[in-house]
């Protein structure tokens, strides 16, 4: 609930009158108000995951939790977090006696790779690129395969992995993005990829539309279509120059870094000389999910909004206070009731699912529990 993707997913999930009770779990506070859904401390890496499935009765379980670069976590703390924490999250959600039916998990585009000899378009039966040279990548891949294993050992639970394009979230934008809102762009010399990038209403729509509906599988999650990166830079009016060598274009990025200006990651450092386009037919046909924006207009509104935010960089400020937000909850349920009874379905963090109901607001038809 630290990180946009799981806050985001449990507010839209909240807003939701077929969603009866909501759990947020992070081993950080809530940087977002989450409104009506609960909050727990919790590494998804502790055994306590299943007993709280089952003691809650989650049905839906979604995981945003998946870090896919290492801006703000090492690489060894990341493969923990995203390998050995879903294997435990998978484990409780499969325990005897689990109620959950339906599995969401945040996978990323990058399984693919991006090399000079990828197609156009790249479905999702396409090979994974389980070989990388990177380490996030072959984590990403390994948990995707975890996740198809889960799905077959229990047929009777749904299991979506919906492998996003880049995101861009002006108030919390990651590295493609940072580096996107320099000031003056270096770009690689003679390289002008074809690039994808997502508006982060369209990566929550597709979170929360997941949830409710689509058949098990991998869906590519993206506007469709794609940009030169040079013509998406001048639709900007961001200023741009080949300043990196392909040449050592690792040894140009570190020293990216160690100036302060931006961090990219070597998968990052790949997609900037070869691009990579990914195929959303699946995601319109099976899921009914198709991006309100396309590239050039997610990009044009996030260079807008990081504008915007220049001049009020803590607009969004929230401090997350647990007594405060137990009492505004208890009143809330007190003056929907009027009898003090709390309400029931729940969201658990790095994930939203269903739940079975644990206390009741009143009377529902098929209420709908996430966890996030």
């Amino acid at each position: 609930m630290a990180r946009w993707w799981g806050a985001l997913v449990v507010q839209r999930l909240a807003e939701d009158p077929d969603v009866a009770d909501i759990i947020g779990i992070d081993i950080r506070e809530p940087r977002y108000d989450l409104g009506r859904a609960d909050y727990l401390k919790l590494d998804i890496r502790h055994s306590l995951i299943g007993k709280l499935v089952r003691a809650v009765g989650i049905d839906t379980v979604v995981h945003t939790l998946t870090r896919v670069d290492s801006f703000d976590m090492d690489p060894a703390r990341a493969h923990e977090m995203n390998v050995i924490g879903t294997l435990n999250l998978l484990a409780g959600c499969a325990s005897e006696g689990s109620p959950v039916r339906r599995f969401v998990l945040k996978s990323s585009g990058h399984v693919y790779g991006s090399r000079f000899d990828l197609p156009t378009g790249l479905r999702e039966d396409h090979r994974l690129d389980i070989n990388s040279r990177h380490q996030f990548v072959r984590d990403i891949v390994e948990v995707e395969s975890y996740a198809s294993d889960f799905a077959v050992r229990n047929p009777h639970i749904t299991i979506l992995a919906l492998r996003f394009g880049n995101s861009l979230n002006p108030d919390e934008p990651q590295p493609l993005a940072r580096y996107l809102d320099l000031e003056v762009v270096p770009t690689v010399i003679g390289y002008d990829p074809p690039v994808q990038l997502i508006h982060r209403d369209d990566c929550i729509d597709a979170m929360v539309l997941a949830t409710k509906r689509g058949p098990g599988g991998a869906y590519n999650i993206a506007p469709a279509g794609n940009e030169p990166l040079s013509t998406l830079l001048d639709s900007a009016g961001k200023l741009h120059a080949p300043l990196l060598p392909p040449l050592g274009l690792g040894l140009a990025a570190l020293a990216i870094r160690r100036a302060g200006i931006a961090f990219l990651s070597p998968q990052l450092l790949d997609l900037l000389r070869w691009g990579r386009t990914l195929s959303t037919a699946k995601a319109a046909r099976e899921l009914g999910f198709r991006a309100a924006r396309d590239t050039r207009a997610a990009f044009e509104d996030f260079i807008q909004q990081r504008r915007v935010l220049r001049y009020e960089p803590d607009r969004h400020a929230y401090q997350y206070e647990k007594e405060l937000e137990d009492f505004i909850h208890s009143r809330q349920v007190a003056s929907t009731n009027g009898d003090g009874e709390v309400g029931a379905d729940a969201v658990l963090a790095a994930a939203p699912g269903e739940a079975k109901p644990r206390r009741r607001l009143r009377p529902r038809r098929a209420p709908h529990r996430s966890r996030s």
